[in-house]
């Protein structure tokens, strides 16, 4: 059994794809990490991913007591892999950062620096981004249109590379939401936040794993998370729309009476159709948050650890979007 002892800082990596990185990105780790005289562990959290990535992981944990692995049973998603890093965490600073090097570990001590200056909450802010103009306008686009959406302002050049102190992950492990989107959350806790400017890197191999409709899922599920001002726009939308048919309703009830009434069913037919698909809209935007609220009823845990490395899984109360052991 190897010794371990209680480390002042925890760094947190979800892994789905990127497995040739993860020798990389630990040997780095250990290079800056190691150069503070406190103590540190990397945990790797296997989301479901490639069969080689949990061997790649329990090959890096092998006599390297501050690497611990946690295997999830399957893909729960990115910031459901992140909430269990946060249950396996120990140290008083919790660094969370992606698998595939584009997060520079060399910009580690710039975050915790932050945290031990004052802040709580330390994100880090793309100076440079590497993806081309198409994939970073397109970003900004999306970004910019969640957060209108969402009623709140969401940063495209911010992603999940931060530093966070134990009360902020602590309330952060305290919410029963089985829906976590890891910024949105961040600030709606409201702890002290300051920006880390950082230069971010080329992809070192493989592609993202977030696709369109990915992409498209985690923006209906912040929004839920956010604000319910999807149920408003429908409702606005709604009342703008009958006030446009009651007005061409009086419109045409007018060239009735004075003589000219309106010939043919075409525009009859493409109003009774555009009001059916909006009503269809309204139907689907209550569907989401209906299905949100089943989904949280239903108690389930917010991911199942299948199996560890290096440490055992931590005791937890049960109950809606609580962790389960699977092996226990």
């Amino acid at each position: 059994m190897l010794c371990r002892v209680t480390p002042s800082l925890s760094v947190v990596i979800p892994v789905f794809g990127s497995t040739d990185s993860l020798g990389e990105l630990v040997r780095r780790l250990d290079v800056v990490l190691g150069a503070s005289s406190r103590g540190y562990e990397i945990i790797l959290i296997d989301d479901g991913g490639p069969a080689e990535n949990w061997s790649a992981i329990e090959d890096l944990a092998s006599g390297k007591p501050e690497v611990r692995g946690v295997r999830l049973s399957r893909n729960f998603g990115q910031h459901q892999a992140i909430a269990a890093g946060f249950d396996h965490a120990d140290g008083d600073i919790t660094v969370v950062m992606d698998c595939d090097l584009q997060d520079p570990p060399e910009d580690i001590p710039a975050l915790v620096s932050a945290i031990r200056d004052g802040a709580e909450v330390a994100v880090g802010f793309r100076r440079t981004d590497p993806a081309s103009a198409v994939r970073r306008t397109m970003n900004t686009a999306y970004y910019r249109g969640l957060s209108i959406l969402a009623g709140c302002e969401i940063e495209p050049n911010q992603g999940t590379f931060s530093a966070i102190t134990r009360p902020v992950s602590d309330a952060y492990r305290s919410l029963g939401d089985l829906d976590r989107p890891y910024r949105l959350v961040l600030q709606w806790l409201g702890f002290k936040t300051i920006k880390v400017p950082f230069d971010r890197n080329d992809r070192d191999s493989g592609r993202s794993s977030y696709s369109f409709g990915k992409l498209l899922q985690l923006a209906v599920g912040g929004i839920a998370f956010q604000s319910t001002r999807l149920l408003l726009l429908a409702t606005v939308a709604g009342v703008f729309f009958s006030a446009i048919a009651l007005l061409l309703g009086l419109a045409i009830g007018l060239l009735a009476i004075f003589g000219h009434p309106a010939e043919g069913w075409a525009s009859t037919i493409v109003v009774v159709l555009f009001l059916g698909g909006l009503n269809l809209l309204a139907i689907g935007v209550h569907g989401v948050y209906l299905g949100k609220v089943f989904h949280q009823v239903r108690g389930r845990p917010l991911y199942v650890v299948a199996e560890t490395v290096n440490h055992e899984p931590p005791e937890l109360p049960a109950g809606p979007g609580r962790p389960s052991d699977k092996t226990s």
